[in-house]
């Protein structure tokens, strides 16, 4: 198999992130749902990432091209990612709590926009209004319109950690 390091350094990603999920929601479930956790989950990544690079540049006698450092690094993110819905989808799925904690946490967001006057009265009042009708469920319709900006980060990351392979 071509991207066995990939497939084995994103899956060992993925139960990582399935750990460090279930971790921070025993621990805090407002953390859960707050950007630096969500932006922390791609730092998780990183270190597999790095792994597949570098096995595939021992592979590759120490030289090893952009595009195949690129391409087994990104799957490795794919897969690790996917792991990464499937423990976001079960949780929201199996806890409706952290729908309400993400209901306060939207509320607060907006009533910290308005503080601080980067939103007005009469667009705070609509955004308050909006979300009493709001769905903030997870279902899959969610989570397959939320992969795209999911890759599109990971797709930037493993720009650079495949620059980091090649130098």
């Amino acid at each position: 198999m071509k991207n066995n390091n990939a497939i084995k350094y994103g899956i060992i990603s993925g139960v990582v992130i399935i750990c460090y999920h279930l971790g921070v929601y025993f621990w805090s479930k407002e953390f859960l749902i707050s950007s630096p956790f969500f932006f922390s989950i791609y730092l998780v990544h990183v270190p597999f990432m790095l792994a597949t690079g570098i096995k595939e540049r021992i592979l590759h006698d120490g030289l090893i091209d952009f595009k195949v450092a690129l391409k087994h690094i990104f799957l490795t993110f794919i897969l690790g990612m996917l792991f990464y819905y499937l423990i976001y989808y079960s949780l929201f799925n199996y806890d409706a709590e952290l729908i309400d904690l993400m209901k306060q946490a939207t509320h607060d967001g907006l009533d910290w926009q308005k503080e601080k006057g980067f939103i007005d009265e009469d667009k705070y009042e609509k955004f308050i209004e909006s979300m009493k009708d709001a769905d903030f469920t997870v279902g899959i319709w969610q989570v397959i319109t939320g992969i795209p900006f999911r890759i599109i980060g990971g797709f930037l990351l493993s720009l650079v950690v495949a620059a980091f392979v090649k130098r």
